[in-house]
């Protein structure tokens, strides 16, 4: 049988102060994202498609590589 989740009881001034953190990162995600979108747009009209696509996949490749490095030191 599953175990029931836990409720997480809070102050009020803890869930407050919780709540206040999440919708700083929340909105500090969202700029970040739509700043992303532009310079990918922007960076696709210099470069064209083709070149932003091979950049794109270089990245993630790099991106893994340093992964795989951290797992395996």
């Amino acid at each position: 049988m599953r175990k029931p989740i836990s409720v997480i009881r809070l102050s009020p001034e803890a869930a407050g102060d919780l709540n206040q953190k999440y919708l700083k990162a929340d909105s500090a995600l969202k700029t970040l994202s739509r700043y992303q979108r532009e310079f990918d747009k922007q960076l696709k009209v210099l470069i064209g498609q083709e070149a932003l696509r091979t950049l794109q996949k270089a990245t993630e490749n790099a991106l893994l590589l340093a992964d795989l490095v951290k797992e395996a030191a």
